[in-house]
């Protein structure tokens, strides 16, 4: 069985340190070069065929987004999205989240995520400072026109009820979690990684099916 978990909008496979808990192994790919001309889609083609196939796919926020799009070309049997979206209708205006991505990028307003315990400040800082910004610049473009996508296979998602950049009301997700902000694979992992495994078994995945 192989996992693949895409990370939030340019940042690296730190943001899911706290997976490394789970008892099956994932990957988290690098992110494909990105032009002025990608979509949502085009871009999640590209990126597919970079990943190939795998059994289960997901990822927080953009990486969510990406994930859905990415589902059918790479085969994967469940989509598995934290603190995202199903469009791009459901993420804030334009001006709003354009804003929003440029104060995070800056490190100047991390309240943006909702409940982030101090502990967990230095360590978002440093992902978002080291962010690609071109992933940044032209993701938050693509993910403003986009209009969901329709995966073969079932899309399981998991948000906090403090999620002050995409709110949870508006998602309407499986599993909501009590008190979690944008960030909750940090700050709620033993609830973000029962979710991944109980998705994972829903479709016959398991730590037992690992190869």
């Amino acid at each position: 069985m192989r996992l693949v978990l895409i990370p939030g909008m340019g940042v690296d496979q730190r943001l899911f340190d706290s997976q490394r808990e789970l008892p099956v192994p994932f990957e988290v790919p690098p992110w494909p070069k990105v032009n002025s001309s990608d979509s949502l889609e085009n871009y999640a083609a590209r990126f597919a065929a970079e990943v190939g196939p795998c059994d289960a796919i997901g990822g927080v926020s953009f990486g969510g987004m990406l994930a859905q799009a990415m589902a059918g070309p790479v085969g994967a049997k469940v989509v598995i999205g934290i603190a995202t979206a199903r469009t791009g209708r459901q993420i804030p205006g334009t001006i709003r989240f354009a804003k929003a991505i440029a104060e995070l990028a800056s490190g100047k307003n991390l309240d943006l995520f909702g409940i982030l315990p101090e502990r967990f400040r230095k360590g978002a800082q440093e992902l978002i400072q080291a962010a690609h910004l071109d992933v940044v610049r032209e993701g938050s473009r693509m993910l403003l026109a986009w209009k969901g996508s329709q995966p073969p296979c079932p899309v399981r998602l998991i948000h906090g009820d403090r999620d002050l950049l995409i709110r949870h009301s508006v998602v309407k997700p499986d599993r909501v979690v009590k008190g979690g902000g944008h960030l909750i694979n940090l700050t709620h992992p033993k609830a973000v990684n029962q979710f991944i495994m109980e998705s994972l078994e829903e479709v016959g995945l398991s730590a037992g099916s690992i190869r």
